[in-house]
């Protein structure tokens, strides 16, 4: 049986071979309030076989806590990623900004294990991952860790070097991932609302945590409607009050109020009210529900002290067709909302005045830079989004893209200023798909009847116990925590940290993506940013 430890910036597959020669060894670097991890493969591990892992600190320095360990399960890319939105069919020849031709399978879902568990192949891969808290000593780490694999048995020494820098427990950088809430009760088996269903949403928050995610959306599944007849309506926050509270004491800092109406599809002029799919927004009806519904919502949050935490969304993705609409239906939530910030994502530049912190996909920044930097010049907050879409050479979080390419999302942000991100898919699984074995699903029939790229509906996996991070989720974390790295470095030596980022970033799709270049320039960073870090 043959082992080699990778680094946790690139990808792993199932058919992986380990050739010499290769590393036995386990040397990271990590800022405090961070994590240092790595991979490692097996080949040729025997069937059935029982794998267990410990870790023995050696020296008088320890960590506090102990390594995580989860084993890699692999999930199918079926097919590639096409040059702007959605896919290409199987067996068409790969693009050359892909990782693989598909169908292929990768290593991503991370199940979390303890003691001892079972191999499921011949090749195996685990993620190790040490956290090292913001009261961790700068300095070396040393210790072994031992693998026992149907009575094999390894010992990998481990060397990590704490850095002084430190990633604020509470960071600068705007990040959410919205949440299908009857994907959580569904594919756990939980009636929704029970205690269960709590316990369960409060482990998908946690997840959400520990990637790093500030803002959570409160949506229509946490407000009740009653029609009080005579076009008179009562509302119960009942459920958002428990949401709320959980979620801030996990540490979320923003409330995303949810998306007042929708379109009936792409191309629609007018926006109907989400509350009931029949009534236009902008109508006398929808006005008559708006001026209960928005009022009401504004005290309840003003009477819990949450009103200064909300960042309120209108509707998704105005265009040309829909803006002047779009225009009217946010009047009517200012009227109703003043001071409130207004959020959405936005790919029509023709709505100024309308929203105040915009949400363009980072391609479509690029392409239009000087008209949203215009907008940030009258006072507006600048965003960015990914989802279906940009392909191509841009920058997403797709598993047939190099690993690298979702961290580097976040030294965007530092790039251009952007003080936020948005993702729609945190588990957004359609109904009949597998998020295992069918990670390019239909997109629903009323929006394109075309695939999404792999991975864009979600990046956890409904566990036995929870949800299973995954490898993209892990680099999306560490992306954010480089943010804030190159930000309080850039607050003291601006151009140094500006050279950092331009060594391996020159745009959204102009990236360096092999891993041993990035972790020299990430040792740079902690370095740098050691210097304006006091140690505890």
């Amino acid at each position: 049986m043959k082992y080699e430890v990778y680094s946790a910036n690139e990808w792993l597959y199932p058919d992986s071979e380990i050739a010499h020669p290769y590393a036995h060894s386990v040397s990271l670097a990590s800022a405090r309030g961070s994590y240092a991890s790595c991979q490692i493969l097996f080949n040729g591990v025997p069937a059935n076989a029982s794998i267990a892992w410990t870790f023995q600190p050696r020296g008088e320095r320890r960590l506090p806590g102990s390594v995580e360990v989860y084993q890699l399960l692999d999930v199918q890319v079926n097919e590639n990623t096409d040059v702007d939105v959605s896919t290409i069919p199987a067996g068409s020849p790969a693009p050359p900004f892909v990782t693989r031709q598909a169908p292929f399978r990768v290593y991503d879902a991370l199940r979390p294990v303890k003691d001892r568990y079972t191999a499921r192949a011949a090749t195996e891969a685990a993620y190790l991952c040490w956290p090292i808290p913001v009261s961790a000593h700068p300095g070396l780490y040393e210790g072994e860790l031992t693998f026992e694999i149907g009575g094999e048995r390894g010992v990998i020494p481990v060397r990590i070097e704490v850095f002084p820098a430190a990633v604020p427990a509470r960071g600068r950088l705007a990040v959410t991932n919205w949440y299908s809430v009857r994907n959580i009760a569904d594919r756990h088996g939980l009636e929704m609302w029970s205690e269960p269903y709590w316990e369960m949403l409060y482990r998908y928050g946690a997840a959400m945590r520990r990637g790093r995610q500030t803002h959570f959306m409160v949506g229509a599944p946490f407000i009740e409607i009653h029609p009080q007849g005579g076009g008179r309506y009562s509302f119960d926050f009942s459920k958002a009050e428990r949401l709320i509270t959980m979620f801030l004491e996990l540490g979320f800092t923003h409330i995303e109020g949810g998306h007042i109406a929708g379109r009936p599809h792409w191309e629609a002029p007018r926006f109907m009210l989400n509350a009931d799919r029949k009534i236009p927004a902008t109508s006398p009806e929808g006005y008559a529900f708006l001026s209960q519904f928005v009022p009401a919502w504004r005290d309840w949050l003003r009477s819990k002290g949450w009103l200064d935490r909300l960042v309120q969304h209108i509707a998704d993705e105005p265009i040309a067709p829909s803006a002047d609409d779009y225009r009217i239906l946010s009047g009517i939530v200012r009227k109703w909302m003043p001071g409130v910030p207004l959020i959405d994502a936005v790919i029509h530049t023709g709505v100024g005045g309308a929203v105040d912190i915009w949400v363009p996909t980072n391609k479509d920044y690029e392409l239009n830079r000087d008209a949203y930097e215009a907008y940030r010049q009258s006072g507006d907050a600048l965003w960015f989004y990914t989802c279906w879409n940009p392909g191509g050479e841009y920058l997403n979080r797709f598993l047939d893209f190099p690993l690298l390419k979702t961290r580097y999302l976040h030294w965007g942000n530092y790039l251009y200023g952007l003080d936020g991100y948005l993702h729609w898919g945190f588990n957004y699984y359609f109904p009949d798909q597998d998020p295992m074995e069918l990670t390019n699903p239909l997109l629903a029939p009323d929006v394109h009847d075309r695939r999404v790229p792999a991975g864009d509906t979600h990046i956890v996996y409904p566990g036995d116990g929870g949800p299973m991070l995954s490898m993209r989720l892990e680099a999306m974390r560490a992306g954010v925590e480089d943010y804030e790295l190159l930000s309080i470095l850039a607050e003291h030596d601006r151009p140094l940290a500006d050279s950092i980022l331009a060594s391996c970033m020159g745009s959204f799709r102009q990236v360096n993506t092999d891993p041993a270049h990035f972790e020299a320039a990430h040792r740079r960073l902690l370095e740098a940013a050691s210097a304006y870090c006091r140690s505890t």
